[in-house]
């Protein structure tokens, strides 16, 4: 009966050992992301916070339900960060939540905000016709005999821009001047393009930078709706953020002809400016509650990691469409 009994608790230790085992290495186990891309901006996460391994995991799990197609491009599911936000702000301990709010009050985790032309012989894309823009549309028409001359008159475009540079620099003609000639410089080969088109090809490229804006339109109405709805608004709150987003835009727009128009000098404008986004925050705090407070700050925590991502190499850049950040400004810290 001894070893009987001996036996049967042999067995079920030997049992516990292999069931307790398992479930230690299935804990222990990383969830895995297949993508190379949304790997790397998971990894990014966890090494600016300290997340548990269970977080950690909700974390990843969230990456691979959110990006879907696990691709950083716009086939991924239209308001990724959103949701995977409003996942976080549930799932995290206030411990790790903490964390992110003191690092997102850091300058360094502000979102980076598209980089301003600072002089004039930047390529300016608004001055080519669309060219610029829908250059990959361009080269998908053109023959390799029309891309050959399509080098040559960007490469002539190209002198003629340095020639310009040069002569400011030597002081031959004045910066006043300078705009006429660039925009002339831009004119010569826009029309050159233009003739070196055919009508049936001008129609192609009409009718695909329509599509591009039709789906790109798409996008981010999508993407609204998934902000909308990962953040719980009402209608009233949309309405009133609307409004508040709208008031703060024009009060913006009008410091800035102020500005042009010499009625305000640079200390002036700072302070105004400052104190316009003061009150823009704190009608928006006004608006929300903590839950939805949180997760718009998770949201620019993910939005700073997402540009890292984006930038870590120029191929995976280009396929970026950059989300739009209508409140997350009001929560960062001006410098």
């Amino acid at each position: 009966m001894k070893n009987i009994y001996i036996k049967n608790l042999s067995i079920s230790f030997f049992l516990f050992l292999i069931m307790g085992c398992e479930n230690l290495l299935q804990n222990n186990d990383e969830v895995a992301i297949d993508s190379e891309e949304l790997e790397f901006f998971s990894r990014s996460i966890e090494e600016d916070i300290s997340l548990s391994k269970n977080s950690k995991n909700k974390l990843r799990r969230g990456i691979n339900e959110f990006g879907e197609k696990n691709k950083l491009d716009k086939d991924r599911k239209p308001g990724f960060l959103w949701y995977l936000a409003s996942e976080m702000q549930s799932t995290l301990n206030d411990e790790e939540k903490a964390e992110i709010f003191a690092n997102i009050e850091n300058k360094n985790h502000k979102i980076n905000k598209p980089r301003q032309k600072h002089n004039e012989f930047e390529r300016d894309e608004k001055n080519n016709n669309g060219h610029n823009q829908g250059e990959k549309d361009l080269f998908e028409i053109i023959t390799d005999v029309q891309m050959i001359e399509y080098n040559l008159i960007v490469e002539n475009f190209t002198i003629r821009m340095n020639s310009i540079k040069n002569r400011v620099e030597s002081g031959e003609i004045s910066r006043e001047d300078v705009e006429l000639e660039i925009e002339e410089n831009y004119s010569l080969m826009n029309q050159a393009i233009d003739n070196l088109l055919t009508e049936d090809q001008k129609i192609q490229l009409i009718e695909m930078k329509a599509q591009r804006e039709k789906e790109k339109e798409e996008f981010y109405l999508a993407m609204e709706e998934a902000k909308n709805k990962a953040l719980g608004l009402s209608d009233n709150q949309i309405e009133s953020l609307g409004s508040f987003q709208k008031d703060f835009e024009d009060s913006m727009l009008n410091l800035r002809l102020q500005i042009e128009a010499g009625e305000l000098n640079k200390e002036t404008a700072g302070e105004s400016i400052k104190s316009l986004r003061e009150n823009h925050r704190l009608n928006i705090e006004s608006l929300l509650n903590d839950v939805q407070i949180e997760i718009m700050k998770i949201h620019n925590f993910l939005s700073y990691h997402w540009k890292i991502c984006a930038e870590k190499d120029d191929l995976i850049k280009e396929k970026i469409d950059d989300e739009e950040y209508e409140f997350e400004e009001s929560f960062e810290v001006e410098d």
